[in-house]
């Protein structure tokens, strides 16, 4: 190819006279009148001007593509100094080697067939230069007046920014195209159903998803409007038509929810109406974009249910409850027809969870739901209230018809539950609150239901029960949650003391030690007895605190009693201290307690005696028995208290290191009137001894007993006969003696 430095170099070469100014020999202009031109001369002034301000490269080359002639255009875009600098140079002074090579064969090839080469685009490579450059070239071959070929002439163009222009336009089309590819593809993809509605409310296009949901043919939507498709219902198509003319009306866009009846499945559909506008500023139709928020709108509702139902149970929750009970009050349920609130508990629950895992407890609650389900009525509603605890309401409802719910309730439980590859008896306690009026109130009716139901937990049984509220069970209730306010600042204040009972040797007859037992210095009721407090210590794991207390302040005693010589002969006295049952299985620290405060004091852990109970033994968990093998491997006593009242077990005697049993004083109460109780007491005894255990015996009031006690071999004893609790000073002159013990009377 010819570039435009070529053809700009051939216009380089030829005489200055040709290139210069006129021939000065030319005949001059006569005075007066211009003269004739000689056709020479004339051809020599239009190749003059030609060359000089022709914005076109022209040039003319020999045969061996030297410049013998070139326009000024030619030299400028060269970068020749003139026109007449460019003679007898070729293409290889101004141009790269490859465009020198094309250049030169084209000419060549002009030269030997004699044909012209036409409007040839030639990429030129100027050196000196890095812009794009492009010319269209024409070249023909250069003849003398005898039509010999003596070399070749050109005209070249710069079309550069023709090109540039032309591939940018060739670009724009091709991203447009892109473009319109995408948005088709785009459209056509589009999990989004869209249509384009006219003026006439016809439909004109519809893309896949909307052919999908609507379940229609592409023949059976284009060209009809809704109603013509025969869509359903009636309001769904006066609202989608009233929008359309509205958008058409005032080209603005618009954007509603639709519920309808599509293919057969109930959708949920926001759709966006956004007005098509030409030229004119005229709204020509309207395209409606739908999004399908059915699924959306079901996990909503789903998560509203969620949000009101017990994950666990499926119950309803607190939540659902409580506005049941409020809307029921709203609606004068309570006037009109009677409202029940039965607040439910499971009893001992918490020994399932503890001993066979909270998965079980979980399978436990969920059968538990299920036939509270089936024991109520249709159109009652069952919560659950939190733990174990289940709430049901009863709407329109007779005080008798709810006590005949409750007993559905408590037969329904009775058939054992299997849960874990394990049957499970459970039994709850249920109270109840009637509201009768309108001034009933929801926080009232739940405390109330409450306090009925600690009632039937607190007066006990074994097939479970119900009681319905009354105002003396409200009392209870708020008197109860300032006992619990009252022993939260006891704990802060210390207002705590130990006193001791004192435990007799039977064999002897001497005083051998003492069970520690707390008593609490109420600020107004005054001196409390355990009876009266502890049970609010358990439930609100204030006895953790407590007993810590306990084991601290009877160490720190025992060591006082170890420093008095003459004590007791000097001979050291043993110490017993309840443990909770709540304490054992959730204090984590109960070993360390125990050892820092043996430690701490500098007693004999032989000295300390640990007094658990056997339902707390039978509910113990992995943690709870290496604990108590812990203790007794350091010498800390085990006695296993009130032993025969709970889950008598002899694999708890063989699995737990117990030092000693305690017989309760059930038994000794009827030791001597009984055949039962006396063959029990016999029985302990016996199977104390052969496992290598004493036995003690609480509760002694009778010499009777005691003596019948001795007679079967009882190691120990301890009850109102020898003495009741007492305080530090009077254990002590006890033991010294200034204090006798009751004298056994001469005749019985």
């Amino acid at each position: 190819m010819t570039s435009t430095s070529e053809h700009g170099a051939d216009a380089g070469n030829g005489p200055p006279a040709e290139v210069g100014e006129p021939d000065q020999a030319a005949p001059q202009q006569a005075p007066g009148g211009a003269r004739a031109l000689d056709p020479a001369e004339l051809d020599r002034i239009c190749l003059y001007n030609l060359l000089s301000t022709c914005a076109d490269m022209i040039y003319f080359k020999d045969r061996d593509s030297r410049f013998i002639k070139a326009s000024r255009s030619a030299a400028e875009f060269t970068g020749a100094a003139s026109p007449e600098d460019m003679l007898g140079k070729s293409v290889r002074d101004y141009f790269t080697p490859e465009h020198v090579s094309a250049a030169f064969e084209t000419e060549q090839q002009i030269m030997r067939t004699g044909v012209a080469v036409n409007d040839v685009e030639e990429p030129h490579l100027r050196p000196h230069t890095g812009d794009e450059e492009t010319l269209s070239a024409s070249k023909q071959p250069l003849r003398d007046f005898d039509g010999r070929i003596i070399g070749t002439f050109g005209i070249s163009r710069d079309i550069t920014a023709r090109k540039m222009a032309e591939r940018e336009l060739i670009a724009r089309t091709a991203e447009l195209d892109r473009v319109g590819r995408e948005l088709r593809t785009l459209i056509d993809t589009s999990p989004d159903p869209m249509s384009r509605f006219d003026r006439n409310l016809r439909c004109t296009y519809a893309n896949p998803a909307a052919l999908k949901i609507s379940g229609m043919a592409r023949r059976e939507l284009l060209g009809r409007t809704l109603e013509e498709m025969g869509q359903e219902p009636e309001e769904f198509v006066q609202g989608w038509d009233d929008t359309l003319r509205h958008v058409l009306a005032t080209g603005e866009s618009a954007e509603r929810e639709f519920g309808v009846m599509l293919a057969g499945t109930y959708r949920f559909l926001h759709t966006r109406f956004v007005p098509e506008i030409d030229d004119d500023g005229e709204v020509l139709s309207v395209l409606a974009v739908s999004r399908d928020l059915t699924e959306r709108r079901r996990i909503e509702e789903a998560l509203a249910e969620q949000a009101v139902r017990d994950p666990l149970t499926g119950l309803a929750n607190r939540t659902l409850l409580v506005s049941r009970i409020r809307q029921a009050i709203e609606l004068g349920t309570a006037r009109r027809a009677g409202l029940a609130v039965l607040f439910l508990d499971l009893d001992r629950f918490k020994l399932i969870n503890d001993s066979l895992g909270h998965a079980a407890g979980d399978e436990l609650l969920a059968a538990v739901a299920d036939r509270l389900r089936e024991a109520v009525r249709r159109g009652d509603l069952v919560a659950r209230f939190g733990g174990d605890e289940f709430v049901i309401l009863c709407e329109d409802v007779e005080r008798h018809e709810a006590a005949e719910i409750a007993e559905r309730i408590n037969r329904c439980l009775v058939r054992p539950f299997s849960c874990a590859g394990k049957a499970i008896h459970v039994r709850s306690s249920i109270g109840i609150a009637m509201a009768e009026d309108d001034e009933a109130d929801v926080d009232a009716l739940l405390r109330d239901a409450d306090a009925a139901m600690y009632q039937v937990k607190a007066a006990g049984g074994v097939t479970g029960g119900y009681r319905f509220f009354e105002p003396a069970a409200h009392e209870l209730a708020v008197a109860r949650i300032d006992l619990e306010h009252d022993l939260r600042l006891a704990v802060e204040r210390g207002e705590f003391e130990l006193v001791y009972q004192p435990v007799l040797s039977l064999s002897g007859g001497r005083i051998v030690g003492a069970e520690a037992l707390i008593r609490w210095h109420h600020p107004v009721r005054g001196l409390l007895a355990p009876s009266e407090f502890i049970g609010v210590a358990e439930e609100t794991h204030l006895i953790i605190p407590i007993g810590r207390w306990v084991i601290e302040e009877a160490c720190r005693q025992l060591a006082e009693w170890n420093a008095q010589p003459g004590l007791d002969g000097g001979r050291p006295l043993m110490l017993s201290v309840n443990v909770s049952n709540r304490q054992l299985a959730h204090d984590p620290a109960l070993v360390a307690e125990v050892t820092g405060a043996i430690a701490k004091h500098g007693v004999a852990a032989e000295q300390i005696c640990l007094e658990v109970t056997e339902t707390a033994v039978h509910e113990a968990s992995g943690e709870v028995r290496w604990a108590l093998a812990e203790l007794s491997r350091i010498g800390v006593q085990i006695a296993l208290d009130d032993y025969g009242t709970g889950y008598s077990s002899l694999g708890h005697l063989r699995e737990i290191p117990v030092n000693a049993l305690k017989i309760d004083r059930v038994f000794i109460e009827g030791l001597t009137r009984h055949r039962g109780d006396d063959a029990i007491v016999v029985a302990v005894i016996t199977l104390a001894h052969a496992l290598g255990m004493h036995v003690v015996a609480e509760g002694v009031e009778s010499w009777q007993q005691r003596d019948r006690l001795r007679e079967l071999g009882c190691d120990y004893v301890q009850g109102h006969l020898f003495a009741r609790p007492l305080r530090v000073a009077q254990f002590e002159d006890l033991v010294r003696g200034r204090i006798e013990l009751p004298a056994e009377p001469s005749v019985r």
